[in-house]
């Protein structure tokens, strides 16, 4: 999961949930090994079929996600049609920044249920003469949005739908066109057609300007907290020397003193505004820490 600033929003994006494989053909079922054989190799023409059941409450956004590597997806061979509404909507794939991955985004109505196919794009002739596209895959699914909660149920089944063309689908002739017909469905990434998906986390700007003040007065209240701590170190530290019973912390007292005394003396030396004073008590004058001190007339 990610933080994204958009200038308006923070977005918290949510992990892609994997749904299945997928597996697109313009293939012959099978090799041509011996003369004779051709008619047993039919071309097949095979797409990706996922049904999505809403059945929640919300009205959705969804984001599909096709991850192909050998090889990889593209625009030329493919199509995806989208069965959300009455009639069916052809669009292409939406790349993406990973050459191996392109999305294809739908809304569904609080429960509706909507088709999404990706197919090969039969409606080049040269796809079906060549007869050798095979693309394989993976599919993951994400919520974008939910308008009345965060999280939805929805049941997913994926399938393989296919056709076998006939031997002379591309030659003019009169005889009847020989079609037949494959579906079976897919296993699914959990084993089941259950599905909950979460929605990402918006914040409004305004929100976040808030909290970061909020982070702030905290930690004005930390360092306030922590200087308080120093300062009653410092008392403590003092404390104890004065009322320390040894020698030592005697010594240790005068001497603090003796440096506080050493800086009056500096400031009084220098005057104000550059003109020289004397110290009310000159250097030779004071006594060494531990010294007896006896009154002595000033000369």
């Amino acid at each position: 999961m990610t933080d994204i600033s958009n200038g308006i929003e923070i977005i918290k994006k949510v992990k892609p949930t994997l749904v299945s494989t997928f597996e697109l053909l313009v293939k012959a079922i099978t090799p041509v090994t011996a003369p004779g054989t051709e008619a047993v190799a039919r071309t097949v023409v095979q797409g990706y079929f996922l049904t999505i059941a809403n059945t929640s409450n919300s009205n959705i956004a969804v984001n599909l996600q096709f991850t192909a590597t050998t090889p990889e997806l593209n625009l030329d061979d493919t199509v995806v049609a989208q069965d959300a509404s009455v009639d069916d909507e052809f669009q292409e794939l939406v790349p993406t920044s990973d050459p191996r991955k392109f999305t294809h985004s739908l809304k569904i109505a609080a429960h509706d249920t909507a088709l999404v196919t990706l197919l090969p794009d039969v409606t080049k002739t040269e796809i079906i003469k060549a007869a050798k596209l095979e693309i394989r895959g993976y599919v993951e699914i994400s919520l974008i949005s939910a308008s009345d909660s965060t999280s939805v149920d929805l049941l997913l089944t994926p399938e393989h739908r296919g056709t076998f063309l006939p031997q002379n689908l591309l030659i003019p002739s009169r005889l009847p066109l020989d079609f037949d017909q494959l579906a079976y469905s897919l296993p699914t990434s959990t084993g089941g057609s259950l599905f909950t998906l979460t929605a990402p986390v918006f914040k409004i700007a305004k929100e976040l300007k808030i909290e970061v003040k909020e982070f702030e007065k905290v930690q004005k209240d930390k360092d306030f907290e922590k200087l308080q701590a120093e300062k009653v170190a410092e008392i403590n530290q003092v404390e104890s020397l004065a009322s320390g019973d040894g020698a030592n912390d005697l010594r240790q007292l005068i001497g603090l003193m003796a440096e506080r005394l050493d800086q009056i003396e500096q400031r009084t030396a220098n005057g104000q505004n550059g003109q020289n004073g004397q110290s009310f008590i000159q250097a030779q004058e004071r006594p060494n820490v531990g010294q007896q001190v006896v009154n002595q007339p000033r000369n």
